[in-house]
């Protein structure tokens, strides 16, 4: 995620000097066609290539809102696991406590389960963030947006057992990797321990079905992450999208050919940069799209789950009591994970 007003040239440019290069390249040989050669048949009324243009825009809106629609989706699911996380903190600390019987030792014994709970729900977060940054079957093709994140290394991503070593201890962390879905087996593995906790009499049954219901809500959560990435755009909407787009791109220039000619003289060279300069404001609506409509590939674009995760992590651990806190996650050129 971006966190200035405006993305620098050094971003834009991955994404931007091969199409304007081909821009540049195809009016120019147009130009050249038309006028050294004197193809006059090549320039074409424009109000056809205008209503196409229009036609073009709606429907690269519409991509685009839907693009938006997912992306922001993603982002108010990831607020809903933070006040969540907070929620179910609150409530370990507030509920979870020695009712059976009083003795030495009981509040180090409290303390301890406390922090069981709570590093193994950061571990949760943890576990869910590495999964969904895992690269889809059908993202196979070049990405200058997921480039970019690579050749940051404070964003190259762990391991799942390294980045799970912070919260759990080693045996655990052997027996959750070997499930499919650690962030599910890691749900399990608190609602077995709350169990526990509520036939060992630090729970009561009231306590221990509220406790439950915030597990429960934590794999809604999960589930709408999983549908947005599991589900990609349907293609027939991107797909035609792209074709639509340069479509109008190719026959663009024909059309603005026309329309300078009638200002005659030199002024038919004048196609090269306005042709340069709209096919290159349809192509980049039509790239914002595409790299919008997955948020959790890990790419610019991306929710910033790592400084999500990490937010939730000082706040529950500064709940526990603890005092050496994690830094929160600061922009890297002007980019956040």
């Amino acid at each position: 995620m971006f966190t200035t007003k405006r993305v620098p040239l050094h971003i834009i440019f991955p994404f931007a000097w091969r199409s304007v290069l081909l821009f540049l390249i195809y009016s120019s040989l147009i130009c050249f066609l038309y006028v050294i050669l004197d193809w006059k048949f090549l320039a074409i009324p424009f109000v056809p290539i205008a209503t196409i243009g229009t036609a073009v825009a709606f429907y690269v809106g519409f991509k685009n809102n839907s693009s938006y629609d997912r992306l922001w989706e993603a982002r108010r699911i990831w607020g809903s696991i933070t006040n969540a996380s907070r929620s179910f903190a609150i409530m370990v600390l507030d509920y979870v406590t020695e009712q059976r019987n009083s003795g030495v030792g009981l509040d180090q014994d409290v303390q301890q389960i406390h922090q069981q709970l709570l590093y193994r729900h950061l571990a949760y977060i943890t576990a869910l963030r590495v999964q969904l940054r895992q690269k889809p079957v059908w993202v196979l093709h070049h990405d200058p947006a997921h480039d970019v994140i690579e050749r940051i290394e404070a964003f190259r991503q762990c391991s799942l057992d390294l980045e799970l070593g912070h919260f759990l201890p080693q045996d655990e962390i052997e027996a959750i990797i070997k499930h499919p879905n650690p962030a599910t087996y890691l749900l399990r593995q608190q609602s077995a321990q709350l169990r526990q906790l509520r036939d060992d009499n630090f729970l009561s049954d009231y306590y221990h079905v509220e406790l439950e219901r915030w597990l429960a809500e934590f794999y809604n959560q999960q589930g709408a992450c999983e549908r947005i990435k599991s589900f990609p755009f349907p293609r027939q909407y991107a797909f035609f999208s792209y074709v639509f787009t340069w479509l109008f791109i190719i026959v663009l220039p024909y059309g603005l050919l026309n329309e300078m000619a009638k200002v005659g003289g030199w002024h038919i060279w004048l196609t090269v940069p306005f042709y340069t300069i709209i096919a290159w404001v349809f192509n980049t609506m039509e790239v914002v799209g595409d790299t919008s409509e997955n948020p959790f590939e890990n790419s610019i674009n991306d929710i910033p789950m790592t400084a999500i995760c990490r937010n939730i992590e000082i706040d529950l651990r500064d709940m526990l009591g603890e005092t050496a806190l994690p830094q929160r996650m600061q922009a890297v050129d002007n980019i956040l994970m």
